[in-house]
């Protein structure tokens, strides 16, 4: 089995790659300060509706879209992808969390792995087709990688899992061993979560998610707060 582009996207997922994830709760801050997450039972719980729904639904299928677009080089496709995430998140937290890592991740991939197929999403950029969103940098950086699509789901929902876990440890009295349990919990039902989102079509692609959107709203005015969505 080639494995060659495995030690890759392990380095890009990783929590020491610099873009910009640790400063970032995703709308979890606001719901700790409202006392809807205070342990470790409410934090399973977030990750088993509200992360996995949207995972599902949203993201993953448009990851694979995003995958399928790259590999094809249809960077028209690409644009319209880019654009339909951006729409599709109302609160300006998270749609400024997403571009902000999108466009780290994309410069500095383009500087440890330069690449024509980041050369010409920095163009796109440039001309102000793309902005672009982080779904569409990881897609497009792990086509370049030759990443399987199904490793490429796997990881991205790895991240999306872990991120409110390692925020919960600023918000929350729960512990490293408590975040890790409530990982370990959700990671063990990504499978069928995954398989799921390869059946969603484009047209279907969507999750409505107002819990989330209301506290990531209410965030942008929060009298003082640790991450910056």
């Amino acid at each position: 089995m080639n494995l060659s582009w495995l030690p890759s996207m392990l380095q890009t997922t990783d929590p020491l790659f610099p873009i910009g994830s640790y400063a970032h709760s995703y709308g979890m801050e606001e719901l700790c300060a409202d006392g809807e997450i205070s342990n470790r039972e409410d934090l399973q719980t977030f990750l088993h509706t509200v992360v996995a729904l949207n995972l599902q639904e949203f993201e993953l299928p448009y990851l694979r879209f995003a995958y399928e677009a790259a590999k094809r080089q249809d960077y028209d496709l690409i644009c319209d992808l880019d654009e339909e995430i951006g729409a599709s998140k109302p609160s300006k937290e998270l749609r400024q969390a997403s571009l902000s890592q999108g466009q780290q991740r994309l410069r500095l991939i383009s500087k440890l792995r330069p690449s024509p197929r980041f050369e010409e999403l920095a163009k796109l950029k440039r001309e102000k087709r793309i902005v672009p969103q982080h779904l569409i940098i990881f897609a497009t950086e792990n086509v370049d990688l030759n990443t399987p699509l199904p490793a490429a789901l796997a990881a991205w929902a790895y991240q999306a899992m872990a991120a409110p876990c390692a925020a919960s440890l600023k918000l929350i009295r729960i512990g490293q061993e408590g975040a890790q349990t409530a990982l370990t919990n959700a990671l063990e039902r990504l499978e069928p979560i995954i398989e799921h989102s390869l059946g969603i079509d484009r047209e279907f692609a969507g999750a409505f998610l107002p819990y989330l959107d209301i506290a990531s709203q209410r965030h942008e005015k929060a009298y003082s707060r640790l991450f910056i969505s």
